[in-house]
Formats: structure tokens, sequence, C-alpha cells
């Protein structure tokens, strides 16, 4: 079982609304308004805040230059583009290699990351073939370098616009992709954590078979499987009496979501009710703009979300993987 735990950072990237504070139903992306107008054929140069030097842009016409190898841009982009063909071509050694250090301690073992490549040639892969796509080099304000790539791919067959922000580390000889450092390493965080626990029982009356149990007055979530085991417990943050007392099931998941407002993302999101204009789901805790969360890991256990139910990275991931489309999910008031 926890050999499937990585399986759900390898999903493509969904952008899409989630309640998780005021949530905006009309934006799924971030505002794209300041990307340079250049397609992947001719990666443009950008500026990059925070520091003192200006990189020109490439021309918006007229013969097309060669390009800088030593321009920042182009060796991100170099590197980004590396990686999701690697992907697409389900070449999970190569993709590993061109990976930054930062990723791989992330991922934990490559054998995680092997598992994983062919759910990732549909995801992170299918901006290899992406069209109109466009680029632009940040430092945020944690400090961190990235990517922002925005463009139309087809995952599973489905043409979207998107825009993703990939963390990239800088060294002696350019630039290497970063996607999973925030994750920290998902499967020992959740092995360490369940050995020896000692995990409260299910409450009565929750059902039987395999589903995931929230106990909205405690704040607390159980899984468990057909035979009965708890697989897991452990506190969350939602809403008080969101949603009411039932039975559902989870009906999608998105690896990202995004609040539609103030640049809000949470990760490994798990839908299965409906709010009022948003969907509800099991997601981690969020983070603002500047990559910081929205609460702590230790105020877990209280309420601090507008209706979805905020996790840990780890416990998220987990779940993510664990709980497929058509799983129950028994709410208790």
């Amino acid at each position: 079982m926890m050999s499937r735990t990585l399986t759900a950072v390898a999903a493509g990237l969904l952008l899409v609304a989630c309640s998780a504070a005021t949530d905006d139903p009309r934006s799924s992306t971030p505002p794209t308004s300041t990307m340079t107008d250049q397609t992947r054929s001719t990666p443009p140069a950008t500026s990059i805040p925070g520091t003192t030097t200006t990189v020109p842009s490439a021309p918006t016409s007229g013969p097309e230059e060669e390009a800088d190898p030593d321009d920042p841009l182009v060796q991100a982009v170099g590197a980004f583009q590396t990686w999701v063909d690697h992907l697409a071509a389900g070449d999970h050694q190569e993709a590993w290699d061109a990976m930054a250090p930062t990723s791989q301690a992330a991922v934990g073992e490559e054998l995680f990351f092997d598992s994983m490549v062919f759910e990732m040639a549909e995801g992170w892969g299918s901006w290899s073939v992406a069209e109109d796509v466009l680029y632009r080099l940040e430092v945020d304000a944690a400090g961190r370098t990235l990517l922002w790539v925005s463009g139309t791919i087809s995952p599973e067959g489905m043409t979207e616009d998107r825009e993703v922000a990939v963390p990239m580390i800088e060294t002696d000889t350019g630039f290497l992709v970063s996607p999973f450092e925030e994750f920290g390493n998902v499967a020992a965080g959740v092995n360490e954590e369940l050995e020896g626990a000692d995990l409260p029982p299910v409450p009565d009356d929750s059902g039987t078979g395999r589903r995931i149990v929230y106990s909205n007055a405690d704040q607390r979530v159980w899984l468990v499987d057909e035979d009965a085991t708890i697989v897991d417990s452990y506190l969350v943050s939602g809403k008080a009496g969101v949603p009411e007392p039932g039975t559902y099931e989870v009906y999608s998941r998105s690896e990202v979501a995004f609040a539609g407002h103030d640049d809000i993302t949470m990760r490994f999101m798990v839908r299965f009710a409906h709010g009022e204009n948003l969907p509800i789901g099991f997601h981690s805790i969020p983070n603002d703009g500047s990559g910081a969360p929205l609460q702590a890991e230790e105020q877990l256990g209280e309420y601090h979300s507008a209706g979805c139910v905020r996790q840990s990275v780890h416990h998220a991931a987990f779940l993510y993987d664990w709980a497929v489309e058509g799983t129950a999910v028994v709410v208790l008031g």
C-alpha cells in the first residue's frame, strides 16, 4: 500500500477552483498578464524580480534570433522541456536524472518515481506537446526561483488552458527542475507516523466497508479498509457543520487546486460533496501567493476552513492515492 503513496504526486496539475477561504469560482488559474508573449519554440527572456539585472526580451517579430545559452530563462526553459520530454517518452531514468536532488529527496526513492512515470506521462508529460506556450522566470517572496509556464495542453484527451509554477534549482551548469521539493518525503512521513501509532477507534454508526470517516465535531478523519482495519487516523481542519452529516462518495480528484483569489493554492484535492457555489473536499493546508501556509499543522484539529477539510501534506498525499473515485465518505456531525 505504501508503494502507491507517491503516485499522488505523479498526476498532472489540474488547476480547478476549491472552497478554501472565500473561493471565487470565476477564476481557476493565476493571472498571466505579465507573461512575455512568446511561444515554446522561441522562449522569451525576462527580468527576475529581486535582482538588479534585467534581461532584454526576445523580439516579437522579424527574423528569429539564436537563443543566448547563458540567458537564465533559456536555461530554465531548456531544463523544463528536457524533463517533460523524458516523461512523455516514459524514460523514467532520464527524467529522474533531470530532476534536482531536492525533488529526488522529496520523492524518497527512484523505485517510487519509476512506479509513477506512466501517470506522469499523462500529466506533466502533456507539456511536451503543449501549444502556445509562454514562460517567465521569477524569484518569489520566499526566495524560490520559479519558472511560470502557461499554455494549452491535452492531458488524458481533455484540452485545457493551464498555468503552472515550477521550482528551479540553479547549478554550476544551469538549472534543474524541482517540482516536488515542497512535499517532503511523503512515503517516509506516513511510515514514521504509522509505526507504533495508537490510533483511536472508528466511531460507532459510521458505516461499513472501505470508507473515509470524517467527524466534524472531533475534526478527525479515519481511513478504514474493507476488513475494518484502520489504515490511518489524524486531525484535520474544516468548518463547523459543513458539510451536513451523511454518506457521500469521492467524485473527482486534482493534484493542485486554486482558490481563485490571492494566488491561494492547495495540493491533493479529493472532492466528495458540494457547497453552495463550489465543491467540498479533502486537501492539504493551502498556501498563499508567497508559498506560506494559511495555518500551522499544529492548528489541525481546529476549525479554520470555509468548508473543505485541510490536512498535512503527507496525509493529503496518502489520502489522494488511497481514495479513488467512488470511495465512500461518511460525515458525522
